[in-house]
């Protein structure tokens, strides 16, 4: 079979005119098609423009498949229940007290320390619903994921959501919230947030997660180094609902990474009336 070249190139010798006019770059002569009135172009010219726009379209190409992998994960897998959530940043962050000031200070200094891969510490921010866990949690995502000079897949998720929407897909196999691959999910993101942790054991009677939801997280977790979490839970409380080892995986490397908030800070979802 012919090759595509040859018959770019018999194409060429039937279908063009070799002109006087030189090439100043190449010193070849210029050609211009019979059935064209552009002027004459250098063949060793063209061949090369076409050649750096493949390129650049490849690079161009590479570039989106890896964007979909890293900073547009946040926008497009993240599991969030609070749609006011969304605006959160550092600099929306409502400050009134010395509480709120230390919390925002760690929250940055944690940010800033993740944009280091190679940093490997959980950050745990722990408090009574409505102090700004969730807000402070995102906030570090959206900084790492906007300023990251390596690129880094972030991911936020709300955990009593997530649970519920993988028991959803138990009758599908297709599903995308499948056990499987939202294990997959959580445990290959760079930096993950997990929101509101201890909700989904909240129902149960004994207040302890069950086996399903422990063994989840556990393989997350177990299998992780960088995770944010976020709870209303207090240590004890959350050493009477999860196995230790479980516990013991949620607080690698949180020393210095701890923000808790007290009744100093008041709920911010409360309205007086």
């Amino acid at each position: 079979m012919e090759s595509t070249s040859n018959m770019f190139n018999d194409f060429l010798n039937k279908h063009t005119t070799v002109t006087d006019e030189k090439c100043s770059k190449h010193h070849v002569n210029k050609i211009i098609f019979d059935v064209s009135k552009e002027q004459p172009f250098c063949p060793i010219c063209q061949k090369n423009e076409h050649e750096t726009k493949e390129k650049e379209l490849t690079i161009k190409y590479t570039n989106q498949i890896k964007k979909r992998r890293t900073s547009k994960v946040l926008a497009k897998d993240s599991i969030m229940t609070d749609s006011d959530l969304k605006d959160a940043t550092f600099d929306n962050f409502e400050v009134t007290n010395d509480e709120q000031k230390k919390a925002l200070h760690v929250a940055k200094q944690s940010a800033y320390q993740y944009l280091n891969k190679d940093n490997q510490f959980n950050t745990l921010l722990t408090g009574e619903p409505g102090r700004g866990k969730s807000h402070l949690a995102l906030s570090m995502l959206k900084a790492v994921n906007n300023t990251s000079e390596k690129p880094q897949s972030c991911l936020f998720v709300s955990v009593d959501e997530l649970f519920r929407r993988i028991k959803d897909s138990f009758n599908y196999s297709d599903n995308k919230y499948s056990e499987g691959n939202m294990v997959r999910l959580l445990t290959n993101v760079d930096l993950l947030v997990l929101d509101d942790l201890g909700s989904e054991a909240s129902m149960n009677r004994d207040k302890s997660a069950s086996d399903f939801v422990q063994k989840i997280l556990f393989g997350i977790l177990n299998a992780r180094s960088r995770t944010i979490i976020t709870t209303n839970l207090n240590a004890k409380e959350l050493e009477a609902m999860y196995n230790p080892k479980l516990v013991s995986r949620m607080e690698k490397g949180v020393q210095g990474h701890l923000i808790k908030f007290t009744e100093k800070t008041k709920d911010k979802r409360l309205v007086d009336f």
